[in-house]
């Protein structure tokens, strides 16, 4: 008899719930942008002091590794499901970008490119949510380093996955804009 009830009967606390941030969120859009971005901000830094705290007992290279390593399941999942729809096109350093591109899918105006040239293509990207400075700035990382540590390493590991020799190098940061790299291992 219980089992009927679940099915029948309709469940109002998740509903109220979605219709309140609905509500609110079109009420006060830009403070709930900023209120999202603060739990972000936040569960960045959380994530990074666990980093930090296994970086004290094995090595923060080996901590970097393990991070890196979780960020690649998810960005490699991504790739499987989309790749007989990538359509590639260019150089090795233009489809690279293309796929850096389809990935994290910036808006217009958020990448630029500075620098194209045979064998790498340099540009400047805006991070919106800004989440990974914020917590390398809280915890006293250095930007640049934790980047290149993890999430350069996984964007390689997504090159080499659809044959592409590439690397990925974070160059700055500065005022919520990357400078980032995308280079042929052949021509380092």
């Amino acid at each position: 008899m219980g089992t009927a009830k679940w099915h029948t009967q309709k469940v109002y606390g998740r509903d109220q719930v979605l219709r309140d941030i609905q509500e609110r969120a079109n009420a006060h859009s830009d403070m709930v942008v900023q209120d999202v971005r603060a739990v972000m901000h936040d569960y960045e830094v959380d994530m990074y002091r666990l980093v930090l705290a296994v970086g004290k007992r094995y090595g923060l290279d080996t901590a970097y590794e393990i991070m890196s390593e979780t960020v690649a399941e998810k960005r490699l999942r991504w790739l499987d499901q989309v790749r007989a729809d990538l359509e590639l096109a260019g150089t090795d350093v233009e489809q690279g970008l293309g796929l850096y591109r389809k990935y994290f899918r910036p808006q217009e105006g958020d990448l630029r490119i500075t620098e194209q040239a045979a064998g790498r293509v340099v540009f400047k990207r805006r991070d919106f949510v800004n989440a990974i400075a914020h917590a390398c700035d809280a915890l006293g990382l250095d930007v640049i380093t934790v980047n290149n540590q993890v999430y350069a390493r996984t964007m390689n590991l997504m090159f080499e996955r659809v044959g592409l020799r590439l690397q990925h190098v974070f160059l700055k940061y500065h005022d919520g804009w990357y400078d980032e790299m995308i280079v042929s291992s052949a021509s380092k």
